[in-house]
């Protein structure tokens, strides 16, 4: 099951590659519209892989190739949006605002002590 795994992230890893490379730079700003592009393209895989491959057909090789190999290889986003989608989907919609509150305050918060600390360090 880990070659599957394996294979799907490097094609997801190729495809963020050139989605993002090819957006790059439009809009004419420093703004990365590429990669809100390359998570919302994430995003919108997750969901169609989810309603795919948990639905139509749950075998584990599909799940492990598209799902955790190639979308996990395309962005660590969708990863996030993926487990949000779970509590909602099982109906526990204060788990999955609180997972999700969490997860972003979390994160900021951790981006923005490790940016304070790397420039106390420098």
């Amino acid at each position: 099951m880990l070659l599957y795994v394996a294979l799907g992230g490097a094609l997801g890893s190729v495809g963020r590659y050139l989605v993002a490379g090819s957006l790059k730079g439009v809009g004419g700003t420093d703004f990365p519209w590429h990669m809100i592009a390359v998570n919302t393209l994430g995003c919108i895989l997750v969901g169609f892989f989810v309603a795919v491959l948990y639905v139509k057909l749950p075998h584990p090789r599909w799940i492990n190739l598209f799902y955790w190999g190639f979308i996990g290889g395309f962005t660590a986003f969708s990863s996030f949006i993926k487990e949000g989608m779970h509590f909602f989907l099982h109906g526990e919609h204060i788990t999955g605002f609180l997972y999700i509150f969490l997860q972003n305050m979390l994160g900021m918060f951790a981006a923005g002590a490790a940016f304070w600390l790397g420039k106390m360090l420098l």
